[in-house]
């Protein structure tokens, strides 16, 4: 090895030794004075909590969402929907448990322009570019227990997520597990007509529509059955008033699959209906009254259900919406309704239904009432004036799976009768002439949503 050489080499292994000796650590971790510190250390207990605003942005509708529960007077309410009453109180405290006892864990930054890479950016900023989900918690007072905007999951720490507070840049990772629903289903009282199955004595279904352009009722043949009070098992008849199928038989599936349906229906939007009922209000929904205001009806049909404690609930069906997200659930004031998709699969899958609720008691149906007592305060009576006062603030939307399940025509009751076995008994018929079709009030504008 020449001398060129040997210097050569060694230069070489002098620039990296010096280059190793130079080489920067592993770079500490940041801690500041608050660090491992509560996040909220205000905030001990969730019972402290009266109202949860979540403020999100829907990517699809370019827009905010915001979605909120309250309690007022005593009472759940879900603000964002009209004050539609909320089931909150245990999933509230579950809510309002994420938040108590999280500490800031680990210092991840102060520079704004890095907030989006942890899907921090405000959710309200219209020119952010990766938003986060902003919680807001306050007591019965107002004062703000927790205020925080939510990020992105930490991708090497299980269970953990980004957070850092409105009015501040600095962004920690912290612990937590939250478990915060915004949708209206969720926080919604899931058995909405409070009906038993076995409460049903009586079902009827009537598939009419509503011709609008004559105002009138067409194709009205309505299906009723009755429970067999001398079979134990409560068998099914036809009652009075419906004739049987020739060469068919009462399904009693049929009947137990609508009923199930009514003690399962589940709403999926809700809108007020005014202390006052107009005409534009009911046939913007689907929903006419004959000209002399005596009777209801829905554009797609109805059904009846009698229950043994003489609470008798009609159903009125009316007009298709194709709506989604919080126009769905809550409505948009002054929005246009949302066009029916061109493709038909599509719009068979965006379908849900208006429905008007109406729920009486009838004390000659009573089966468990006390002879000679006082029919105000048979418990059928008071049950179907809680449920009157809860319906009679609103007009239902249900899914188009329901509205199936639970309207069905005639002749989806019957099935083929075996050979020699005859149609299904039924209650004699009184023969009356039949009614000409009834009159109700047209619409006289377009329809508004």
């Amino acid at each position: 090895m020449n001398r060129t050489t040997i210097l050569t080499v060694v230069v070489a292994l002098a620039s990296l030794g010096g280059a190793v000796a130079m080489r920067p650590g592993p770079v500490p971790q940041v801690t500041y004075e608050d660090t491992g510190q509560l996040l909220f250390p205000n905030f001990t207990d969730p019972s402290q909590a009266a109202s949860l605003e979540v403020i999100g942005w829907d990517e699809t509708a370019a827009r905010n969402t915001s979605f909120k529960v309250e309690l007022k007077d005593g009472r759940w309410t879900i603000p964002s929907h009209n004050d539609y009453p909320a089931d909150g109180t245990e999933r509230m405290g579950k809510a309002a448990a994420s938040f108590i006892d999280v500490k800031k864990d680990i210092y991840r930054g102060d520079r704004p322009e890095d907030q989006s890479s942890y899907g921090l950016d405000d959710p309200t900023d219209p020119n952010a570019k990766e938003r986060g989900q902003r919680i807001t918690i306050k007591d019965a007072s107002g004062t703000v227990l927790a205020d925080v905007i939510l990020g992105k999951k930490v991708e090497d720490k299980e269970g953990y997520r980004y957070v850092r507070l409105p009015d501040q840049k600095r962004v920690y990772a912290v612990k937590i597990e939250v478990d915060i629903s915004t949708n209206f289903t969720d926080w919604i009282e899931k058995d909405l007509l409070q009906l038993e199955q076995d409460q049903v004595v009586s079902f009827m279904s009537d598939t009419y529509k509503v011709d609008e352009s004559q105002g009138k009722v067409t194709g009205s043949d309505p299906f009723l059955v009755k429970k067999d009070a001398a079979d134990p098992e409560g068998s099914w008849l036809l009652a009075e008033g419906s004739t049987p199928i020739a060469g068919k038989e009462l399904d009693p599936f049929k009947v137990k699959q609508a009923i199930s349906g009514l003690d399962r229906l589940q709403i999926v939007g809700v809108r007020p209906r005014p202390e006052m009922l107009t005409l534009q209000a009911l046939q913007s929904k689907g929903f006419f009254v004959t000209r002399d205001g005596s009777r209801l009806y829905g554009n797609e049909g109805e059904v009846k259900a009698i229950c043994d404690d003489g609470v008798v609930y009609n159903l009125y069906f009316g007009e298709v919406t194709y709506d989604s997200g919080l126009a769905l659930t809550a409505g948009q004031e002054g929005g246009e309704a949302a066009p029916k998709p061109e493709d038909e699969a599509a719009a068979k899958k965006d379908a849900n239904r208006y429905m008007f609720v109406d729920v009486f008691y009838d004390p000659t149906l009573d089966t468990k009432a006390t002879a000679g007592g006082n029919p105000e305060d048979a418990p059928g009576a008071k049950r179907a004036k809680q449920l009157s006062a809860r319906f009679s603030k609103w007009f239902y939307v249900i899914s188009d799976a329901s509205f199936k399940q639970i309207r069905k025509a005639k002749a989806e009751f019957f099935k083929d009768a075996p050979a020699g076995s005859g149609a299904t008994p039924a209650a004699p018929a009184k023969k009356e002439p039949k009614p000409a079709a009834p009159k109700v009030e047209a619409p006289k504008a377009e329809k508004a949503k």
